[in-house]
C-alpha cells in the first residue's frame, strides 16, 4: 500500500490549485445537514462514509473537512487511481487494493493506527468504486466496519452527494450532512455493514428528493464559482422574459 506523507508546504499549494479547480468547473457547492457536526464526539475520531459517484468526490471531500471545517483529514483511494495520482499522499491520502486480501488488512490496520487515540478525520468510499449516484440498493465492502471494530470507538458520519446541472451552464454539487452514531464494540448490531448500508441509502433517497422537488431552504452555499456564461448573457440583454410566477429565477 501507499501510506499518507502529509506535507505542509505541498497543502497549501494544493489547497490554492484546489479552490481554482472547483471554481472553474462548479457553479456552486450547497449544503445541508451541517447542524448534525456538533453532534460529533470530538474525543473519538471520525469516520466519513460517503458514496462514490465520479472522480470529483475526493475534492469535494478535501473542500469540507480540510477547507471548510479545518479538520486533521485522511482519505482512503483505491491503489489504481493512487498510483496514478500518488501526489495526493501529501495531502493525507493512502491507498487500498481490494483485490488483495493481505493489502487489505495492511489498509485496515494503517487507518487504525491513524485513527487511534485521535480526533482525526477519516474518508471512506466503501461502496468500493464510482457508482452512479441513483444506483441502488447501496452495497458496502465490509472495511468499514472492520476499521471501526478495531479502532474501538469512533465517530460514524454519512455525508451523501450529488452532482446536478440546474439552471446554470455549470453543475452544482449538493451535500447531505446524516446524524452520525458513536460507534463501540458494545452497542453494535449484529450485521453493522448492513446497517450503514440502510442508513446511507435513506440519506441519499432523502438529498435526491430534495434537489428533484427543489427543497432548499435547508441548503445554504458555502462554495460560489465562476459566474456561468449564460448568467453573463442573461445580465447583457436589456429585457429579460419575466418567470411565470412573475419573480426573477434564483440564480
Amino acid at each position: 500500500m501507499i501510506p499518507a506523507k502529509k506535507n505542509k508546504l505541498f497543502n497549501l499549494l494544493f489547497r490554492i490549485y484546489h479552490l481554482r479547480l472547483l471554481k472553474n468547473h462548479f457553479y456552486r457547492i450547497r449544503l445541508t445537514g451541517e447542524e448534525n457536526l456538533k453532534q460529533v464526539n470530538n474525543n473519538f475520531p471520525t469516520i466519513i462514509y460517503a458514496n462514490h459517484s465520479n472522480w470529483w468526490d475526493g475534492f469535494t471531500a478535501y473542500f469540507l473537512s480540510s477547507g471548510l471545517w479545518k479538520k486533521d483529514d485522511y482519505l482512503m483511494m483505491d491503489s489504481e487511481q493512487m498510483k496514478k495520482y500518488s501526489f495526493f499522499k501529501y495531502i493525507g491520502v493512502f491507498s487500498v487494493d481490494r483485490n488483495d486480501s493481505n493489502e487489505v488488512l495492511k489498509t485496515i490496520n494503517y487507518a487504525v493506527t491513524l485513527l487511534k487515540n485521535t480526533n482525526r478525520y477519516l474518508w471512506i468510499f466503501p461502496q468500493g468504486g464510482i457508482q452512479p449516484q441513483d444506483v441502488r440498493p447501496v452495497r458496502f465492502f465490509p472495511g468499514i466496519t472492520k476499521i471501526a471494530e478495531k479502532t474501538g470507538e469512533v465517530n460514524l458520519l454519512p455525508v451523501a452527494m450529488r452532482y446536478e446541472f440546474l439552471l446554470e451552464q455549470r453543475p452544482e454539487i449538493f451535500i447531505k450532512v446524516g446524524e452520525p452514531d458513536i460507534f463501540n464494540n458494545m452497542n453494535m448490531p449484529k450485521d453493522y455493514t448492513k446497517y450503514l448500508e440502510n442508513k446511507f441509502e435513506n440519506e441519499l433517497n432523502s438529498l435526491k428528493d430534495n434537489v428533484v422537488n427543489q427543497h432548499f431552504d435547508s441548503f445554504k452555499t458555502v462554495f460560489q464559482g465562476k459566474q456561468s456564461r449564460n448568467t453573463t448573457i442573461d445580465n447583457l440583454t436589456p429585457f429579460n422574459s419575466p418567470s411565470p410566477h412573475g419573480k426573477g429565477v434564483e440564480r
